[in-house]
């Protein structure tokens, strides 16, 4: 497949998106690849989206909007990527932000797959409402087959980061609207991404070019949910590929853990009490090893703050870690700033939207 300049198809899911969505779209406008077709995906709202879309369409021959009935972000999606004409299809939360870039080297990457043929994704920065940095995605360094690795941890980690061949993506189904159906929405993606990676190989574009924003009461801040639509997706796995039964109850595991941990440094106290019988619960065995490994590491650790403090030499690396050149984002600070301030994005045009357009 020629992957030179294929059109890129970008679908945004909208639902009561008001208050984000110029913010999105400047972003995607920004980008510095230009074969760009942009589908607003109106899911049934009830402020202003679709006439904010509208508007941003009158400006840009690139932008078209579509309307539905709501029926949640996989149906919207799923709309988008049916009616989206690009050989790829780049999907974004109405609420998130892209790099300059971010299209532009996830196409250099699928270009080195064989045939030109793959999934691209990058690392994220967790962004809050005002788009500073709290936190940021572990820069893993998962290519090719890369299913097993996707079994174990959604590694991409949000829903506005990959870019997907329309085809295939059309060939695994889509994202599944089903589990907003048994009300567990909120792990379509993931399967979607296990769909592609038993089809496909993947390649990395190593910075943090997503910044995928996290709010109160947005969709993965529901841990229970979060957590029957993971188990959903994993039973589907254990009937499928019965050998990486075992990976998947770990996955099931580190996922409610993360969430526990989640909750409770996020002073969501509620939340945290919830999860406790879920763990106590389904991985009793689980959690007595993790509490016997963590007191061992956070041994270690205490042990390598001594020695640094008796020698006067910085520790060692844990054996195992990976160096990255790349500057990992520093929480406090604006995703923008994280844009103008890292070397490979010194050809990015994203500036703040003003306040006026918001």
């Amino acid at each position: 497949m020629n992957t030179g300049t294929p059109l890129v198809s970008v679908v945004i899911p909208a639902y009561n998106a008001e208050k984000t969505l110029a913010q999105t779209l400047r972003s995607i406008l920004a980008q510095t690849y230009q074969q760009l077709e942009i589908l607003v995906v109106d899911d049934g709202s009830r402020d202003g989206t679709f006439e904010l879309a509208k508007e941003y369409g009158l400006s840009d021959p690139r932008i078209r909007v579509l309307r539905q009935e709501n029926g949640g972000v996989a149906r919207a999606r799923n709309h988008g990527v049916r009616e989206a004409r690009g050989s790829y299809v780049a999907p974004i939360d109405a609420d998130d932000l892209w790099h300059p870039r971010k299209i532009e080297l996830q196409v250099q990457a699928i270009g080195t797959l064989p045939m030109g043929l793959g999934v691209a994704y990058n690392w994220y920065a967790a962004i809050d409402g005002n788009d500073v940095i709290f936190g940021h995605s572990r820069p893993v360094l998962h290519e090719g087959d890369v299913f097993e690795a996707m079994v174990r941890e959604n590694f991409i980690g949000n829903g506005s980061t990959p870019l997907m061949p329309r085809a295939e993506v059309l060939a695994c189904g889509g994202y599944d609207a089903g589990l907003r159906d048994q009300g567990a929405e909120g792990c379509e993606d993931l399967k979607l991404y296990l769909a592609l990676a038993a089809r496909l190989p993947f390649a990395l574009v190593p910075d943090f070019l997503t910044g995928y924003r996290f709010t109160a009461g947005n969709m993965s801040s529901n841990a229970t949910r979060m957590l029957k639509s993971h188990a959903l997706v994993m039973a589907d796995i254990k009937r499928r590929h019965p050998a990486l039964a075992d990976t998947a109850t770990l996955a099931e595991f580190d996922t409610a853990r993360w969430y526990f941990k989640k909750a409770f440094s996020g002073g969501d106290y509620g939340q945290a009490r919830k999860l406790v019988p879920i763990l106590v619960r389904e991985f009793p065995s689980m959690l007595a090893v993790r509490a016997v490994r963590d007191l061992w590491r956070s041994a270690k650790r205490q042990r390598r703050r001594l020695l640094k403090r008796l020698s006067g030499k910085s520790p060692v690396s844990p054996k195992g870690a990976a160096p990255i050149d790349v500057a990992l984002p520093v929480s406090g600070t604006s995703f923008y700033g994280l844009i103008a301030a890292a070397p490979a994005r010194q050809n990015g045009s994203f500036t703040e939207p003003r306040a006026d357009r918001l």
